[in-house]
């Protein structure tokens, strides 16, 4: 059963689906055991291996940054701006905790310990610049804007080169159609940003001290040549060897017709069985309707893919004697092993909608009757901008 070693820990700068501005996908990730202070204070002192920050998509940065250094340790939800644009609660603090499955993770304040009121006492925006400064990678899902303009917009600020990792298709497509001169400086050409492919399924690419990175090609729709391609990230604490994986958009098999959602699930069901990956952060963009959905995923499309990864999981735990079964067969749900059991899958890229209920509340009952009725017995969370999480 997935336990929660406290390896890592997870800060949501951004993850709606859109079309809100300012608040789509971005995270930044360090182990849970080094803070940001200690992270600011080795680059002041030169100490570059102390730099155990990444960037996950970056949909959001400095602002969102500088809105959590300025709110600091406040455990009061009251001005999280994605629940606050819709009126069907009857108090923030309620739906805050709603969202929140908190019986494998930990919500966390990392930031509190680089604001003004801090030891390190610096102005918010002092201490974003500093942070965004710190962050030794970022990975990039793929080259849609609302996963990639941070990255653009705050250009002006970094201090030094930035390393982008991604598929080879995401890299082509940010050196030609971002940063070419036009919709942008060429960045690539003055040094600023260094470009680097990950062959999908082959390379382990080494971040700093901490952590390795592979990188999964994923289906997010149609384009006229074919599936459009955006990538899941498996990254991997070097010392302890737990893993993390985390999705950029995405679209179930079923939908694509491909299977490359059932080989990630194939690869990492033995990090499942040996306790070494308590964590998906995958998409759910809109609650059950009719195509089309654009490559994105529903609550029926997200357990359906859970489910093939619980199957994965008994095939290789009973050498595949259950092979012959569906996912959801009851063999499944009424058995006692139940591999995927307390497992935290954060939601993420959830669409906004002109509406007056949230549709993360729609998205999260559904998820959740769905869950029952398949025994998967996975804790589910609601991504809300703002927040951290000790995984």
């Amino acid at each position: 059963m997935p336990t929660n070693h406290k390896r890592f820990e997870l800060s949501i700068l951004g993850c709606s689906g859109g079309p809100i501005s300012s608040r789509t996908c971005a995270y930044l990730l360090k182990p849970a055991n080094i803070s940001y202070s200690e992270i600011i204070l080795s680059i002041a002192e030169e100490r570059g291996a102390r730099k155990p920050l990444l960037a996950i998509d970056a949909g959001a940065g400095l602002t969102a940054i500088s809105e959590l250094v300025l709110e600091g340790d406040s455990k009061n939800p009251k001005d999280n701006f994605i629940i606050s644009i819709y009126d069907d609660h009857q108090s923030q603090y309620e739906e805050f905790n709603f969202y929140q499955n908190t019986g494998n993770l930990e919500v966390s304040h990392p930031f509190a310990c680089v604001g003004s009121k801090s030891s390190v006492s610096l102005a918010p925006l002092e201490a974003s610049w500093k942070i965004i400064n710190s962050i030794t990678a970022y990975l990039i899902t793929h080259p849609h804007l609302d996963h990639l303009s941070g990255l653009v917009i705050n250009s002006p600020s970094f201090e030094d080169s930035k390393d982008v990792y991604g598929l080879p298709q995401t890299m082509n497509t940010i050196r030609s159609s971002l940063f070419n001169g036009h919709v942008w400086p060429d960045l690539i050409s003055e040094g600023l940003i260094n470009l680097h492919e990950i062959s999908p399924y082959i390379d382990e690419h080494s971040m700093c001290d901490f952590y390795n990175v592979e990188c999964f090609p994923v289906a997010h729709g149609d384009i006229q040549n074919g599936r459009f391609l955006s990538s899941a990230f498996l990254i991997t604490d070097k010392l302890t060897q737990d893993s993390i994986i985390i999705f950029g958009d995405l679209e179930s098999d079923y939908s694509s017709s491909k299977d490359y959602n059932r080989k990630i699930w194939e690869l990492i069901s033995p990090l499942v069985l040996k306790d070494k990956l308590n964590t998906i952060i995958i998409e759910c963009s809109t609650i059950d309707k009719p195509p089309p959905l654009y490559g994105h995923m529903t609550p029926t499309s997200l357990i359906r893919e859970l489910l093939a990864l619980r199957k994965y999981c008994f095939d290789k735990k009973f050498l595949q004697k259950t092979i012959s079964h569906s996912a959801e067969s009851v063999v499944y749900i009424q058995s006692e092993f139940q591999p995927l059991k307390a497992m935290n899958v954060i939601v993420t890229h959830v669409k906004e909608v002109p509406a007056a209920v949230n549709p993360r509340t729609l998205i999260f009952r559904q998820l959740n009757d769905l869950n029952c009725k398949y025994a998967l017995g996975i804790n589910f969370t609601i991504a809300l901008p703002g927040l951290s999480y000790i995984l």
